[in-house]
């Protein structure tokens, strides 16, 4: 490879990385949320907070360099940036290596979608689509380099260990795509190799035991989670379901201290988790209702007269969370006397002052346009796929784009499902994966429109012979 060659690669990864990052730029520094407070803190203070992975406050440790917060932003692009190239390199090979139709790509992705909204906030969403994305490259059945793949296993690997749903979201991906290959012959045909389905499988399963040795590690405990009781309770709350075995289960025989507010339960999760309020903080909070929390929960699984309630819920949830792909859940302004604002002015004191005056800090962030186009992107995308997928045209996709499509899809349902049936139905928890379709489809669309259209034209050449 040329010295030439070699710089122009280099050079568009960095211009796609600040393509990535560039809602950051506009808002005047990184996005916060809510929860964002708690990973700076857990980077401060290297302690595992009681809700949520240290993973993510490591990263912040390690790519700020204790100096920036800016750098956080721009590492999640650089690693995002390197694996969308991939995609546009290895399912547009029709481009060849035309750098700048890449560049051109990925910024028509992030005008259409919200990819930059969450890839510029100091937040871990951003790892579950890009741990989808380095699923879809192992396991679509192109070659690989030999650090290449490595740099794969890693990068799905440390993605599942960012947050707790990303787990759970990664087996099913696996599992699903598993399931898929081997009732339609995928493995059979070596169009794609057992062997790496079942390594990339044994890297996804690892993260279970890798992430709650690590927080035993930092004192944290041998756990996933220790808010984990807290939040399926929380579900369980919104769902209904726990009205129904209290109703059951708070005779004086059978006492638990959550009977005292069977009448005032909240009427979500979220209110149920976060309320000082709450009946969860009335009783001493997360680690005091582990124990209880974990009784009940056992009792409700083991118990067949509750299955039919928790499988409607399931559906119903998983199935509202497909539809709710908006941006700027939790993007409001947070000032003085917020945990972000008291963390960033102790990460990065001299930051403050850009923190205190970007947009988002001022009310002026606005996401109607963005969100119009979101939802028309998506059922354009939709539309894309299923006209290049279940029509003619299907045979003339190359195997490698229909797995891409496989895997991909599999990531967004299983995200859907996990977020919207074990925590809440949400914008945010969807749409940090949801723009990888418009993405997938484009590409497509790219590669095989002019072969759509030779088709076209055609046909109609040879009805107006007859």
């Amino acid at each position: 490879m040329s010295f030439f060659s070699r710089f122009s690669g280099w050079l568009t990864w960095l211009l796609t990385a600040l393509v990535l990052c560039s809602a950051g730029l506009y808002n005047g520094f990184p996005l916060v949320t809510s929860d964002s407070g708690t990973y700076l803190d857990s980077a401060l203070r290297l302690v595992v907070p009681e809700d949520r992975p240290i993973t993510y406050g490591l990263f912040v440790r390690l790519t700020s360099l204790k100096f920036s917060l800016w750098l956080v932003i721009f590492a999640q692009a650089l690693l995002l940036a390197w694996l969308l190239l991939r995609y546009v390199q290895l399912l547009v090979p029709r481009l060849g290596h035309n750098r700048a139709v890449q560049i051109g790509l990925v910024a028509l992705t992030t005008w259409l979608t919200g990819v930059s909204w969450f890839c510029s906030q100091l937040m871990p969403d951003i790892f579950t689509a890009a741990g989808v994305l380095a699923l879809g490259l192992l396991l679509i059945g192109l070659a690989l380099g030999r650090w290449e793949r490595v740099a794969l296993l890693l990068t799905t690997l440390l993605s599942a260990l960012m947050h707790s749903s990303n787990l759970l979201t990664f087996t099913l991906v696996v599992a699903g795509f598993g399931v898929a290959a081997g009732l339609t012959g995928v493995f059979r045909r070596g169009v794609v190799q057992f062997r790496q389905w079942l390594l990339v499988t044994a890297v996804v399963l690892s993260g279970w035991l890798v992430l709650p040795a690590l927080h035993a590690a930092l004192g944290g405990g041998f756990a996933i989670s220790r808010a984990s009781t807290a939040f399926l309770m929380a579900r369980l709350v919104e769902s209904g379901v726990m009205d129904e075995f209290l109703s059951r289960n708070c005779d004086p025989a059978d006492q638990y201290r959550l009977c005292a507010y069977r009448d005032k339960l909240p009427n979500d999760a979220i209110a149920f988790m976060w309320d000082g309020n709450s009946p969860l903080y009335q009783t001493g909070g997360v680690l005091a209702n582990q124990q209880e929390y974990g009784q009940i929960i056992r009792r409700v699984l083991t118990s067949p007269r509750y299955y039919p309630y928790l499988i409607s819920e399931t559906i119903q949830a998983g199935l509202r969370q497909l539809t709710h792909i908006g941006h700027g859940d939790g993007l409001t302004p947070f000032r003085e006397n917020t945990n972000p604002f008291w963390k960033v002015g102790e990460f990065t004191h001299y930051e403050l002052k850009e923190y205190m005056s970007s947009m988002q800090n001022r009310g002026q962030l606005e996401f109607k346009t963005l969100n119009e186009r979101t939802y028309g992107g998506q059922l354009a995308a939709l539309a894309v796929l299923a006209a290049l997928l279940f029509t003619g045209l299907r045979r003339y996709v190359a195997p490698a784009a229909v797995l891409a499509v496989v895997v991909l899809g599999l990531g967004v349902v299983a995200n859907a499902f996990v977020t919207g049936g074990l925590a809440n139905v949400l914008d945010r928890l969807q749409s940090r994966v949801a723009w990888v379709v418009p993405f997938v489809a484009m590409l497509l669309l790219v590669q095989y429109a002019p072969l759509a259209a030779r088709q076209l034209l055609a046909r109609v050449r040879a009805s107006a012979r007859l």
